[in-house]
């Protein structure tokens, strides 16, 4: 039976049981009042949706309406008779609609752990509702439309937007991830889908980033869209966020009980916890470059270059990336994934053009190394799960890789590199850090010594302790929240 159906026999029932006392109050003493309550108990149970009623439920709340309408009302009978129904009903299983309106499927990984906990849950309708998303002029008006429905694997089982209403599916948990509304400058989901008209006094909306970010450096900041001021709940990486958020709510002077921001991880680390090579095969120009002759793989690095630290150093940021393109075209024994954002290149064209030509031929050069993959797939996954190690500064992807429990280094921009290892370093320090899913900084080791240890570091082969994963730990947060908010 639905929750919400079944809450509301319920409450229906306590209403019915209060009508009873005061009728028997009035049986003797009132005929006016007592008509009166009797003829709003009859309204009360034809209002009773008894379409998932089993047979006995049928038959106890026919013996109820029956009792209340003979010629001699009999109080404790028909409270027995109620307390039959109020028992069974209460008895039933509870079954939830949780819908999830994503509207690009690259960011279904912000999702994904909790849809897979919703399909586990046998008590649980589980919907998936991609939504379209237009493109945005500089005047701001919706141009083009874009619907990814059809990137989504066959086994999701997505539904059609053009076929089907939110009010219609009627659920009781939406979970969204995209926070802006109309307040995007560059795209807008369908003004249908704006929060605010989905949120409702008896369903749960919940916002899920689908973004994590690094926040052990100063100067990080956050961002709020809009839709967190309309959602019942903002799922939240850390106590760090939670803070930062409600902040940013007091400066908007919005009123905040301190329950809407939820600490309980993201599902995309999840997924990095999840990932496996078999799932992510190699083609053959990756092949080339990340195996030796003998086919022994090579020790691979993943450097990222995130837009916010090119803006910030420019041409030091440059230095660095020759800097460690250099030092591995030496090294037969090594391979390098370069994976710059893809945005890099726009930008650069609208606020530093001085830069292209450094940049392009940092590009074209990486391309044409025998151990160097420039990486500009839609997807990161393959170079996460193929690589040992990690070198990039700020970003989500140093903030993801971490939690593979591989060594995650921060780079330092500013000075020269020093690649040369002198082997002085606390190698077991270094170990428990990267197990403890910590980043290790150049600064306080030198690169060269953080190369060396990377390369001798072996994730331990024991299995890791099974926890729940963060995507079950929100469904169920999600079931909880909507069963308190229909009681």
């Amino acid at each position: 039976m639905r929750v919400k159906d079944k809450h509301k026999i319920l409450k229906t029932v306590d209403k019915l049981v209060e009508y009873n006392e005061t009728l028997k109050k009035f049986s003797s003493s009132s005929k006016y009042l007592f008509d009166k309550i009797l003829r709003e108990c009859n309204k009360l149970v034809d209002e009773i949706d008894i379409s998932d009623c089993s047979v006995e439920e049928h038959e106890a709340l026919g013996e109820y309406k029956k009792l209340i309408n003979s010629p001699e009302y009999d109080a404790d009978l028909i409270k027995k008779a109620l307390d039959v129904f109020f028992q069974q009903i209460q008895e039933e299983k509870e079954t939830y609609r949780v819908l999830f309106l994503p509207y690009k499927y690259s960011m279904w990984d912000s999702f994904e752990s909790i849809f897979e906990a919703a399909k586990e849950d046998e008590n649980c309708e589980t919907y998936v509702m991609p939504i379209p998303y237009y493109d945005k002029d500089q005047e701001g008006n919706l141009t083009e439309i874009h619907d990814e429905s059809g990137s989504y694997p066959d086994d999701i089982g997505i539904i059609s937007w053009q076929d089907n209403q939110v009010d219609e599916i009627d659920p009781d948990v939406i979970f969204i991830h995209n926070p802006y509304d109309g307040n995007n400058l560059v795209t807008s989901i369908h003004p249908k889908y704006y929060t605010d008209k989905l949120v409702c006094k008896d369903r749960v909306v919940i916002y899920v980033p689908y973004y994590v970010s690094y926040t052990d450096d100063e100067g990080i900041s956050v961002f709020m869209g809009g839709a967190e001021y309309y959602t019942d709940y903002v799922i939240v990486q850390s106590e760090w966020y939670k803070e930062k958020f409600e902040l940013e709510m007091l400066k908007h002077n919005i009123l905040n009980n301190g329950n809407k921001f939820i600490v309980l991880g993201n599902p995309k680390y999840d997924k990095i916890r999840s990932l496996n090579k078999y799932e992510y095969p190699l083609k053959d120009d990756w092949k080339e470059k990340l195996f030796d002759e003998s086919g022994n793989k090579k020790f691979t690095i993943l450097l990222d270059t995130t837009l916010e630290i090119l803006l910030k150093k420019r041409e030091k940021m440059l230095d660095k990336i020759v800097d460690v393109i250099d030092f591995l075209e030496k090294r037969d024994d090594l391979a390098l994934i370069w994976r710059p954002h893809p945005l890099i290149e726009p930008m650069l064209r609208d606020m530093c053009t001085e830069l292209i030509p450094t940049y392009v031929k940092l590009v074209d050069c990486c391309k044409n190394l025998d151990n160097c993959i420039f990486d500009d797939t839609n997807n990161m996954h393959t170079a996460i799960v193929w690589s040992d190690a990690f070198m990039g500064k700020y970003g989500s992807m140093i903030e993801l890789y971490r939690v593979a429990k591989k060594p995650t280094i921060m780079l330092e921009i500013s000075e020269k590199t020093n690649f040369e290892s002198d082997g002085i370093y606390d190698e077991e320090g270094l170990r428990a850090k990267v197990s403890d899913c910590q980043v290790i900084r150049e600064k306080d080791y030198g690169l060269g010594n953080l190369i060396d240890f990377s390369m001798k570091y072996h994730r331990g082969e024991e299995e890791d302790e099974i926890n729940p994963t963060d995507g079950k730990k929100i469904y169920d947060f999600a079931i909880k929240s909507a069963k308190l908010k229909m009681e």
